[in-house]
C-alpha cells in the first residue's frame, strides 16, 4: 500500500502538477533556462523577468523571501501559501517570466527546462543563512566584485 508523502525530502525534482503538498515550508528553489540558454545576460530580457518573478498575481500567498538571477538559471527562496503552495508559485512565476521574455525576445515555445530542484529547509535551518549562500551566487560565477554591484537579485532581509 503506498503512503502519501508529506515532504518529498531534500534535494528532489519536482515535477509540475505533483500532488505533493507544499505549503507552507520554506524551500530552496532552482530553475534553469531550456538548454541553458543564457537569455538573461540581457539586461532589458532579465529586468522583464524579475518583473514577472515579483508579480503578486504570480505569488498569490506565498513569499519570495530571496532570489536571484543569473544568465542561464534563476534560484528563490520561496514560502508556501495555504492557497498558493511552493509547487503552484513557482510553476506561475515560471509561466508568467516565459510569456513575458519569449514577447520580449520575439520568440515562441519553452524557457525553462521542465521541473525544478527544491529543497525544504529544515525547521532549526535559518532562511537568512541560505539566503546569504544563494545570494553569492554572482560573485561566484564572476559577474560582479560586490554584490550591490549585480542588479539581479533582492531579499526581503536587506
Amino acid at each position: 500500500m503506498d503512503m502519501p508523502v508529506a515532504n518529498p525530502g531534500p534535494g528532489i525534482l519536482v515535477e509540475e502538477g505533483s500532488d505533493v503538498p507544499l505549503q507552507g515550508g520554506v524551500f530552496h528553489v532552482s530553475v534553469v533556462t531550456r538548454g541553458r540558454y543564457a537569455c538573461f545576460a540581457d539586461f532589458h530580457v532579465a529586468w522583464t523577468a524579475v518583473r514577472a518573478f515579483r508579480d503578486p498575481a504570480a505569488l498569490g500567498d506565498a513569499r519570495l523571501l530571496a532570489w536571484v538571477l543569473l544568465p542561464d538559471r534563476v534560484a528563490w527562496l520561496v514560502q508556501g501559501g495555504e492557497q498558493m503552495p511552493m509547487e503552484k508559485a513557482v510553476s506561475r512565476m515560471k509561466s508568467c517570466s516565459a510569456v513575458q521574455v519569449n514577447k520580449t525576445l520575439f520568440r515562441a515555445g519553452p524557457l525553462w527546462e521542465p521541473g525544478f530542484k527544491a529543497r525544504e529547509l529544515a525547521p532549526d535551518e535559518d532562511p537568512r543563512a541560505v539566503a546569504r549562500r544563494l545570494l553569492v551566487a554572482p560573485l561566484q560565477a564572476g559577474l560582479a566584485s560586490e554584490l550591490m554591484d549585480y542588479p539581479f537579485w533582492d531579499c526581503v532581509w536587506l
